[in-house]
């Protein structure tokens, strides 16, 4: 199986030493006296093993100022607070819901995700948007990235950040974040994530595709951002 495409929390931990590289701050213990659900603790665990590291723009609610907000606990958070997630405290399988915070209130509404496999699917995206090396396309055509490489999708249900339909596609050494471009007849933007440059060096040679490269998740310019 490739690391790159967790399922529990066992496969997270070889995702995250593969990609952010071995912590030695095992068995850090957070929170239980929180009442938080066991698996956003054990979550809590893991990322303070890489000491906050694990998410580079969004981020989770610390355990101790979880409340609840409509009916529902937010616990994840867009980094200025456009987008926030929550979950039912009264669902045994916590299922996680949704909404654009405004003054009038929107309701919550569900993404169709656990509780449990949105902190991985969560996981997962935030090593795409803080990777080491990227690349950033618009308007690619739709399925360039199966038949082109041979990707496949992970199977995490579509999400409506950071914009409709956002899907996470698996390659062999390298991750995508992918959506329809907000012209969608013209295609999908596609963030490409690896640990190293060289894992991104393939896209180079798919034809017509302009790609804008970066190093490091700070190397983003304001005449040029990424597609999310």
């Amino acid at each position: 199986m490739n690391y790159l495409a967790p399922t529990d929390n066992q496969s997270l931990l070889l995702f995250l030493s593969k990609w952010y590289g071995d912590r030695p701050s095992a068995g850090v213990q957070v929170g239980h006296e929180s009442g938080a659900p066991t698996e956003l603790v054990e979550w809590h665990e893991i990322s303070a093993r890489w000491g906050g590291a694990i998410t580079a723009h969004n981020y989770a609610v610390p355990l101790a100022e979880l409340r609840i907000e409509d009916g529902k606990i937010p616990f994840w958070v867009e980094n200025q607070g456009t987008w926030e997630w929550a979950f039912d405290p009264n669902d045994e399988a916590h299922s996680v819901y949704e909404r654009e915070p405004s003054e009038g209130g929107n309701p919550w509404t569900p993404t169709g995700e656990r509780l449990s496999d949105f902190l991985i699917h969560a996981t997962v995206l935030e090593a795409i948007l803080g990777a080491p090396a990227t690349k950033v396309a618009q308007g690619v055509p739709a399925g360039l990235l199966g038949s082109q490489t041979g990707g496949r999708e992970l199977p995490f249900l579509p999400w409506n950040w950071p914009a409709r339909d956002s899907r996470i596609i698996l390659g062999e050494k390298w991750l995508a974040l992918v959506h329809p471009s907000d012209d969608i007849e013209s295609g999908h933007d596609i963030v490409l994530a690896a640990v190293a440059p060289e894992d991104l060096a393939w896209a180079e040679t798919t034809p017509g595709i302009k790609w804008r490269s970066y190093t490091n998740p700070q190397d983003h310019t304001t005449d040029e951002p990424p597609p999310w």
